[in-house]
């Protein structure tokens, strides 16, 4: 469908330069010569029909490419300056050799699913650090929830929390937030002050914007040494990137 687009888009602006160059006199155009440039622009069309398409499929994959290498150079930047942070969301090894980061949203399916791969690689790699940059993007739900589980990071419990949260079946009301609490043995009133914090609230637009920039534009997404690689990945996907970059690091 993109590509017939794309045929349609091109033959509204693809006009023959004798047509563009005279459009200003298109009116002293006789009803025959009308109908001949229709003709001619129609034989062009089906004779290069496919080198139009390939032409812009070829652009589109450069400018693609353009765009990658921009995103990873800002992604390599973002990751340097969280080098100097030390109280970060975070699983795994502090002084992991790679370092994982997930952007997700609590209401995104995939990234429930992100969880359990994350936590299956995480049993057999010891060397692995994994941050997690709430995303809520999915409305107010999404928000409300990245809120809770920032607010379990003031108490250290940050990773139980989400564990919890992403793990919970059906609509996440106060009460459940307050029944994990419990569970976690957070202090629930402290959580709730928290979590409407003008800190929490500048973080959650800080990580929004910082995705963004990257053009990570959906959840889940993630960074791995640098490199962005969008979208749900099994943890087969991810044990191999981890072990296709430290063969890198040794080069």
């Amino acid at each position: 469908m993109f590509r017939f687009l794309t045929l349609i888009l091109i033959s509204i602006i693809s006009i023959p330069a004798l047509a563009i160059a005279t459009s200003a006199k298109a009116q002293e155009f006789t009803a025959a010569q009308k109908a001949e440039i229709v003709k001619m622009f129609d034989a062009y069309l089906a004779e290069n029909g496919e080198k139009i398409i390939d032409s812009v499929d070829t652009y589109q994959n450069k400018q693609a490419e353009a765009d990658k290498v921009e995103s990873e150079k800002l992604a390599k930047t973002f990751l340097k300056e969280l080098e100097a942070k030390d109280n970060l969301p975070m699983t795994g090894n502090p002084k992991g050799d790679i370092t994982m980061i997930e952007f997700f949203d609590y209401n995104c399916g995939y990234c429930r699913r992100a969880l359990e791969e994350i936590v299956d690689v995480l049993e057999d790699d010891k060397n692995l650090k994994v941050i997690f940059f709430d995303m809520p993007i999915l409305g107010p739900a999404s928000l409300e929830a990245s809120k809770w589980s920032l607010a379990a990071h003031n108490q250290d419990k940050y990773f139980e929390y989400h564990q919890a949260l992403l793990e919970h079946k059906g609509q996440k009301t106060e009460n459940v937030y307050k029944k994990i609490a419990n569970d976690l043995k957070l202090d629930f009133d402290k959580l709730k002050t928290d979590k409407d914090s003008d800190e929490i609230e500048k973080t959650l637009k800080e990580n929004v914007a910082a995705a963004q920039a990257m053009n990570i534009r959906g959840t889940p997404g993630f960074i791995i040494n640098g490199k962005i690689f969008p979208g749900y990945m099994p943890a087969s996907r991810i044990t191999e990137i981890l072990k296709n970059e430290r063969a890198a690091q040794k080069e």
